[in-house]
């Protein structure tokens, strides 16, 4: 009896983590798994909400057809890496100096790290307005502020013309999303010993070599994770592009996520959309694993 006593508390032992951790497995099999698995099987079909409820399997047409009939596609996966990795690079550059001001021994320091992160708190569709506001080509603040100053002679619709419509959704992003950056590299800038500053400076390391040749080096781990990080959120970054243009126009601010929401939601074509998730999908994880290969690499040479 003893021995059956101990048996059934030991099997019960092993089985609470199981349990403790059902939950999380129930929704992320129910909410991320599933979701994808369905995804790549509507790919392979011709699903058309206003032709058949019923989908029919086509193997890899609709593949096909996006990038062979596809001119618009085209356009919108070169929009996608413009749109990916030129709002990545803004924020790490000034992510990187701003945290760098903020390392620094300021009056009211605390004060200043808790303002810088008023951007990233404040809800994307919510930035997207106001900056949607800021450019108004009728009342817009930046056309009154500009003109104001003689700057410009009349006002520009600054999210309908093609040579300012990508830096214009490039300042938002930045604005919304450089606070992240920030405080991940703060956080990285504060683990550095003091030490080391202090060696630089007995070699005569000051200012940018300072900056290039110990900072940087000692912050690459932090900065790896946090750059991959900002790529996957903007490279899905749904809501401000859509807030602010809904990918016009035309599709000259299109990008793989707003092409998947006019195909599946506005078009209805499910089975064509799906394709687009399919291969977003395919292409960003491969990003990843190429960065991720190549950060490696960098880390272990000498």
């Amino acid at each position: 009896m003893a021995t059956l006593s101990r048996l059934g508390h030991t099997l019960s032992r092993n089985r609470t983590p199981y349990l403790l951790l059902l939950p999380s497995v129930v929704y992320l099999v129910s909410f991320t798994i599933y979701p994808i698995l369905n995804v790549f099987y509507l790919s392979l079909t011709d699903l058309h909400l206003v032709k058949s409820l019923v989908p029919k399997f086509i193997g890899l047409q609709n593949f096909s057809d996006l990038i062979l009939n596809d001119a618009d596609f085209r356009r919108i996966v070169v929009n996608t890496f413009i749109w990916t990795f030129g709002s990545t690079a803004l924020q790490f550059v000034l992510g990187l100096a701003t945290g760098l001001i903020l390392n620094a021994r300021l009056p009211w320091r605390g004060f200043w790290r808790g303002i810088m992160l008023v951007p990233w708190v404040t809800p994307i569709v919510v930035v997207g307005i106001i900056w949607r506001w800021i450019y108004d080509g009728s009342y817009g603040l930046l056309n009154y502020y500009l003109t104001t100053m003689g700057l410009l002679n009349r006002y520009v619709v600054w999210l309908g013309e093609d040579w300012s419509v990508w830096p214009a959704i490039l300042l938002a992003s930045l604005w919304k999303g450089y606070p992240y950056m920030c405080l991940m590299l703060l956080a990285g800038l504060q683990t550095i010993p003091q030490d080391v500053y202090e060696a630089a400076d007995v070699d005569g390391a000051t200012g940018f070599r300072r900056l290039w040749y110990v900072t940087l080096p000692l912050l690459k781990p932090v900065a790896a994770i946090v750059t991959l990080v900002a790529l996957v959120l903007t490279w899905n970054n749904f809501q401000m592009i859509w807030v602010l243009t809904e990918g016009g126009p035309a599709y000259a601010t299109s990008v793989l996520a707003t092409y998947v929401y006019t195909k599946g939601f506005v078009f209805f074509q499910l089975g064509s959309g799906s394709a687009v998730a399919t291969l977003s999908i395919l292409v960003i994880l491969v990003v990843c694993v190429i960065y991720a290969r190549m950060t490696r690499l960098e880390e272990r040479e000498p």
